[in-house]
């Protein structure tokens, strides 16, 4: 039995399916201010302070009374500290009998407790002092409900007097690794074996996107196995991934499974690699079947796992940050797909170069050597050589590499070669 692709359809018609019929409630949670970082504000957060209280000095240096100088500089040389002047550090308060700061660095200080003031600019009342309240009032809006927070937002809230926050329960996604073939880390792995490593890429996902992560143990092909340990997920999850079992051959229990159990069902999606995926709802829950290849699941958990996550979390997705590139080699692809390509981005003098990374290369290669990707559309059958991309980048601009005479070796390797989709995988001619 073969997937039928005239039931295909697309990545966005998926997600908006998913979605229509997924009706998470919203769960909120207390937690200390300590424990907030990366979480998602549930409620608009008012400050409990007023800070300054009173008036404060902006900058360290001394504290003095104006009227002294009305009539231009006067003679400092018989001042005393505490009578004529005071000591005014950075935020501090100090004698109501003073008016005025003068930075430290126009001040010099005498062995016997007098001062000496640098001739510069005159002198203006109230200078270099904070008001009451011009850091933060009591009662003013500081962090908008459906905010991530990042460090300095936890500044801001501890300066306004709140040790606790109320913030959006962390979805809870269930990670089911399904197989025969599978072996836990660190088993050395036999003929026909191979290691159960999807559930790190997963688990750092979910952590990286404010997900919280549980996982079973492997699972072998077992339908009853199976049928038991997604009942249990769906006790315990708001998302369940199973890893595996999404084709169509004889020990695919999940695609089956799901069959029987899902409320709504699409088996295969119009994007390579990863046509196999399955999105489902059961018991009011999106169960998402991930194809077992890694760079297969990883596409599915980026282009859907991740919209449900922001989608409980009611955040909008967010948008890696992309750069100009020029193909090294032509793309060719089935106009019916959505067609990731891994790309290596190698930066030469002001520009990028975009050598594509081919399914025919080395599992390692493809991995540690991808540094960017794009998404070839619907309706497009691919770009030529020396074309101009839309980049994605996987880790930020600052890693890419500068071209050097090794890159030069695999662009000229690349430029022998024209890259081509042919039922899912890329070929070379």
């Amino acid at each position: 039995m073969y997937l039928d692709n005239r039931t295909f359809i697309t990545r966005e018609e998926a997600i908006n399916k998913l979605i229509q019929l997924w009706k998470p409630q919203s769960k909120t949670e207390s937690v200390p201010l300590r424990e907030a970082l990366n979480r998602v504000c549930a409620a608009d957060m008012h400050s409990k302070n007023t800070l300054p209280v009173c008036r404060s000095s902006k900058l360290d240096g001394i504290a003095v009374r104006f009227s002294d100088f009305e009539n231009g500089m006067p003679d400092t040389s018989g001042w005393e500290k505490g009578t004529d002047y005071v000591t005014a550090d950075t935020g501090d308060d100090f004698d109501d009998n003073f008016d005025t700061v003068i930075a430290v660095e126009s001040v010099r200080f005498d062995e016997d407790g007098g001062v000496t003031l640098k001739p510069g600019k005159p002198v203006t009342k109230g200078q270099n002092i904070k008001g009451c309240g011009e850091n933060i009032r009591e009662g003013e809006l500081i962090v908008k409900s459906g905010t991530r927070l990042n460090p300095i937002h936890l500044c801001l809230m501890a300066t306004g007097g709140i040790d606790e926050v109320e913030v959006e329960k962390r979805p809870i996604a269930a990670y089911i690794p399904t197989g025969d073939e599978l072996i836990q880390l660190g088993e050395k792995p036999l003929r026909g074996q191979n290691i159960e490593s999807n559930s790190l890429m997963i688990e750092g996902l979910l952590k990286e996107w404010g997900g919280k992560y549980i996982s079973y143990p492997i699972i072998k092909d077992n339908k009853n196995d199976i049928e038991g340990t997604l009942v249990d997920a769906l006790n315990k999850a708001d998302i369940v991934l199973i890893n595996g079992g999404s084709s169509k051959g004889s020990e695919d229990y999940v695609s089956k499974l799901l069959q029987k159990k899902a409320s709504f069902l699409q088996h295969g999606i119009r994007a390579i690699p990863g046509i196999p995926v399955s999105v489902s709802i059961v018991e009011g829950k999106p169960v998402i079947n991930l194809p077992g290849p890694s760079l297969a699941a990883f596409y599915a958990m980026d282009w859907c796992v991740q919209a449900l996550v922001y989608h409980q979390l009611r955040l909008k997705m967010p948008v890696r940050q992309s750069v100009k590139a020029v193909l090294q080699a032509d793309i060719n692809k089935p106009v019916q797909h959505d067609f990731y390509v891994r790309l290596k981005l190698v930066k030469a003098g002001e520009k990028y170069e975009a050598n594509v990374l081919k399914f025919g290369d080395r599992f390692a290669e493809l991995i540690s050597d991808c540094n960017a990707i794009m998404v070839v559309p619907i309706g497009i059958t691919g770009y030529k050589k020396g074309q101009v991309v839309e980049a994605q980048l996987l880790y930020g601009e600052s890693v890419i590499p500068v071209k050097d005479d090794k890159d030069d070796k695999e662009v000229n390797r690349l430029k022998r070669n024209k890259i081509k989709v042919v039922r899912g995988r890329i070929k070379t001619k």
